[in-house]
Formats: C-alpha cells, sequence, structure tokens
C-alpha cells in the first residue's frame, strides 16, 4: 500500500528538480547578485576603456620616442656630415656612417649623391619600396626632411630622409632603423596594462563582493527569515540588528517594532476572541435554555387543558359508579379525544426532530396549490374569505405530495383564520428561471404580523391564535417538510396590507441540463476519469 511506481518516483524527482531549479534562479537574481553584476560589469567596462585608452597612449608614446631617437640619430649624422665634408674629409662620412650601423636598432645608412645616386651604404639593407626615389629626389631638391613608416616583407621599419651638403651641392641620406624593439615595448607594455587591469579588476570585484554581502546580502537575509519566521507562525522571532549597516539597520528595527505591534494585536485578538467565543456560549446557552423553556411551556400549555378535561372526566366516573350508561359513554368520548389531541401534539413534536421519509415525483404545484385551496374552501365561506388563485403555465416541481400539500394547507388555513371578518386570500405560483426555483406565495388581507412576532413566527409553539385555537406547531413542522425538500419558506408583511408567506421550491434536474453536466463534471473529477 505504501509503494511508490517508478512513474511517481519520476515525476517526484522532476518536481524537486523544478523546485531546485527556481530556487537557484531565484539566488542567481537576487537583489545582491543584480547590484553584484552591475557593479562589475560598470567597473569592468570603465577599466576596460581606460585600459584601451592607456595602451594606445603608451603605444603612441613609444612610437614617438622611437621617432625622435631616429630623428636624433639623423639630425647628429647631418650636422657630422656638414662637418666631415666642409672640412675635407669625405672619408670620415663613411667611417660615421658604419660606426652608427653598429647600432643594433639601426638597420642601415645610406648617402645619396646631388643626383640621387647611392653613394656610400652601410650594408645591404631591405628595399624601401615604390616611390622612394621620388622622395629621395624631393629631399634633395626641396631640402625638406621626409619620415616614413613602411611595411616591407611582413616587416615594419622607420625611414628618415634628411638633406645633406656635400663638395658637390646639395645631398641626402636616409637612416632606415626596424621597429620590432618598438612592437617588442608595446607588447611588453600591453600585456603589463592588461595584467594590471585585471588584477585591480579582481580586487575591485572581491571589494563589492565582500561589501555587497556585508551591507546588502546578509541583511536583506535576515530580513526575509524574519518575514518568512512571522508568516509561518513564529511570531516571537525577531531580526538581529547590527548598528553599523545604516539604512538596513532602521529597517530591521521597524521589522522587530512592526513584529512587536503584531504579536501585540495578536494578543489582544485573541482575547477579543476569546471573550467573543465565551459571549457566544453564553448567548448560545441561554437561546437553549429560553427555547427549552418555550418548548417546556409550550407542551405544558398544550397538554395542560386535555389532561385536565381527562382528570375531570375519570373522577365524575368515578364519583359516579350509578350513573347512566349514557353519560359514562360521553365521558369516555370526550376522554378519548382529548387523548386523541395529546398524541397529535406528541406526533407534531416528533415531526420535528426527525428526517422524513420522503418520496418525490414530478407534479405541477399550481394543480397542488389549487387542491388545498379546495380543502380549505368550506372555512372561508364560512370566514366570508375569496380565495384566488394564479397559476400560470406548468410550474412541475419534484417533491412529496402529501407533504408538500399539508404546507400548503396549513399556510391557507392560517391566513383564512388571520380574516375572521371576511377579506382575499390570494395564493400564486411562479417559475424563477433565473434562480432554478419554483415560487407559492400565499397572501391574506388581514392584519399582518407585527414586527416583534415576525422573526419567531416559525419557532416551535409559537402562535397569536387564541388558546386553544393552535399548538403553535404547524408552521415549525411546515419549514422542515420544505428544508428536507432543499427549498426555503420566508414570512413577511405585505406594504399594502396583510402578511405573506413565501415558498421556494427548487425546479428538478432536467438530463442533459448544465446544471446536471457540472454535477457530472465535478463527479468526473473526484473519481480521476
Amino acid at each position: 500500500m505504501n509503494q511508490v511506481s517508478s512513474d511517481g518516483r519520476g515525476a517526484q524527482d522532476a518536481w524537486n528538480g523544478r523546485g531546485l531549479a527556481f530556487r537557484f534562479r531565484r539566488l542567481r537574481m537576487s537583489t545582491s547578485t543584480k547590484l553584484i553584476l552591475t557593479l562589475t560589469l560598470v567597473v569592468g567596462a570603465v577599466m576596460a576603456s581606460a585600459g584601451y585608452a592607456l595602451v594606445r597612449n603608451q603605444e603612441t608614446a613609444l612610437m614617438a620616442h622611437r621617432q625622435n631617437e631616429v630623428l636624433a640619430h639623423a639630425i647628429t649624422l647631418q650636422l657630422a656630415l656638414d662637418e666631415a665634408y666642409r672640412a675635407g674629409r669625405p672619408e670620415s662620412a663613411t667611417s660615421l656612417i658604419d660606426r652608427l650601423s653598429e647600432n643594433p636598432k639601426i638597420e642601415g645608412v645610406i648617402l645619396y649623391d646631388e643626383r640621387g645616386q647611392v653613394a656610400v651604404q652601410s650594408k645591404p639593407i631591405v628595399t624601401t619600396g615604390s616611390g622612394h626615389l621620388e622622395d629621395v629626389q624631393r629631399v634633395i631638391e626641396t631640402g625638406e626632411t621626409v619620415e616614413r613608416l613602411l611595411r616591407i616583407d611582413d616587416a615594419d621599419f622607420l625611414s628618415v630622409i634628411m638633406p645633406v651638403r656635400l663638395e658637390g651641392g646639395q645631398a641626402a641620406f636616409e637612416i632606415v632603423e626596424v621597429t620590432t624593439f618598438v612592437k617588442a615595448d608595446i607588447r611588453e607594455a600591453r600585456a603589463t596594462i592588461v595584467v594590471t587591469t585585471l588584477l585591480l579588476f579582481a580586487m575591485i570585484f572581491a571589494v563589492v563582493v565582500l561589501v555587497t554581502r556585508r551591507n546588502h546580502t546578509r541583511p536583506i537575509a535576515a530580513l526575509l527569515a524574519g518575514a518568512r519566521a512571522l508568516g509561518g507562525g513564529e511570531h516571537g522571532y525577531r531580526v538581529a540588528v547590527d548598528h553599523g549597516g545604516a539604512e538596513f539597520t532602521e529597517l530591521a528595527s521597524e521589522f522587530n517594532r512592526m513584529a512587536d505591534r503584531l504579536a501585540e494585536q495578536r494578543s489582544a485578538a485573541e482575547r477579543d476572541a476569546d471573550q467573543r467565543l465565551t459571549l457566544e456560549r453564553s448567548i448560545r446557552h441561554n437561546e437553549r435554555l429560553a427555547l427549552v423553556g418555550r418548548l417546556a411551556a409550550g407542551v405544558a400549555h398544550e397538554m395542560g387543558a386535555p389532561l385536565n378535561v381527562i382528570d375531570g372526566r375519570a373522577a365524575q366516573i368515578l364519583s359516579q359508579p350509578n350513573a347512566s350508561l349514557d353519560r359514562r359513554q360521553r365521558n369516555l368520548t370526550i376522554i378519548r379525544t382529548q387523548t386523541q389531541r395529546i398524541a397529535r401534539i406528541v406526533r407534531q413534536l416528533l415531526g420535528l426532530a426527525r428526517p422524513y421519509d420522503l418520496h418525490p415525483v414530478e407534479l405541477d404545484l399550481g394543480r397542488l396549490a389549487r387542491s388545498a385551496c379546495d380543502l380549505v374552501e368550506p372555512e372561508a365561506n364560512a370566514a366570508a374569505v375569496e380565495i384566488i388563485v394564479s397559476a400560470p403555465g406548468a410550474a412541475v416541481v419534484e417533491v412529496d405530495e402529501q407533504l408538500v400539500q399539508q404546507v400548503l394547507l396549513n399556510l391557507c388555513l392560517n391566513a383564512v383564520q388571520a380574516m375572521p371578518h371576511g377579506g382575499r386570500l390570494r395564493v400564486g405560483v411562479s417559475t424563477d428561471t433565473g434562480g432554478g426555483e419554483v415560487l407559492v406565495r400565499v397572501c391574506d388581507s388581514g392584519p399582518g404580523i407585527s414586527p416583534d412576532d415576525l422573526p419567531q413566527v416559525f419557532d416551535p409553539f409559537f402562535t397569536t391564535k387564541d388558546v386553544g385555537s393552535g399548538t403553535g406547531l404547524g408552521l415549525s413542522v411546515s419549514r422542515r417538510i420544505i428544508e428536507e425538500h432543499g427549498g426555503r419558506i420566508e414570512a413577511a408583511n405585505d406594504p399594502s396590507g396583510g402578511a405573506v408567506f413565501t415558498v421556494h421550491l427548487p425546479l428538478p434536474v432536467k438530463p442533459g441540463s448544465a446544471a446536471e453536466e457540472e454535477v457530472a463534471a465535478v463527479g468526473n473529477t473526484a473519481t480521476g476519469r
């Protein structure tokens, strides 16, 4: 009986998995996590931008430094060549060029004559590309310095061409320096900046996580735990207040004050509930005592008169043993009549307590109302009461015919007895399809019911009739009968005069109706079909 199928275990595992995934998503998307991610992304973006700008500036600075260094070599060589040719020592120019070429960063030095032809070359160097001779010729003609960045055979070079005064006139020389060293310096600087940026980013991330966890995650978790505890019924739970948390400290204090107020209100509500419960118990007890008192008084009142008659007639029989037969039979007949009256009262009392054995059949309630009016017609004629029955159309209900006829007969008799000097009894039958019920209204033109008596008309033994005219059980029994049929009965006063009793009986559920389909759907849901 306690075994679980593999499908059920799989469904449970799937449910647990979804629950864990949901909790993980909640954890991942918590406020502190969002704050950490936001700060991390913002700081990372700022540091990445700053690092990129710093790398670009470093690259520009290194390249400018390299250009300035080559330009310094070129100016130094220009001065040295001018001095050598002015002093008449052209051979020293060749020696100077060779010594300068010994610098590992310099690829080579070329000296051009007045026509732009190579006069002196330190060592074979790479071809400087197309357009080179035009640059040399332009320097010789204009005396301007030309700087170029070249990429030849997958290598980067920096070339500076400057004018120089030789014996034959204006000439030029070129210094070519490979930028491999600059690239290496740039890579090193870039790596240093990237590593430094990553370290700073990691440190900032760690600080953000620690600060957020210390100042946000823990206080929020404490407040959340407090809310869950209060929601779970732990009314004595309080949040620990961290006096260094600023707003969260104030929030935790307010939370605790709210919990204190809730606890006070709960205690007050419990006290009020206990007082109300005690008061309601006392009221119900008093009502039961009053009901029992009214019931006992009613039973004593209704049975006292016939018992007195029985006792008196029995005493006459005992005290007059020689009385005539007719007199003894008359006394015995009176005794039997009063005994039947007591038995009728007892049966009505039993009818208030035990359930009815209903035998419902479908019938026209209008026809049943006319039948009840026909039964009370002799009493109505004797009291000069006019009976009007209005029952347009068929008002079919499923009820116990004898019991419902007893209710209608009782209501009609009460209405006739309320008009001893004549009047009008109106019985109307109508169908309320919207409410799913049939209505029977019994109206009289009598004095009506006192507002003080109206709430008690259905109480057992309550009656406004003269002594001996009724037991006060008819309306109580009628209400029980109608309630057993799933309906209700109401009493009110007509604004135009007289009392109005309205009987509500449900319409029968037809096969295929919406009500039956709803009941069937509920049944199928309950059985799992």
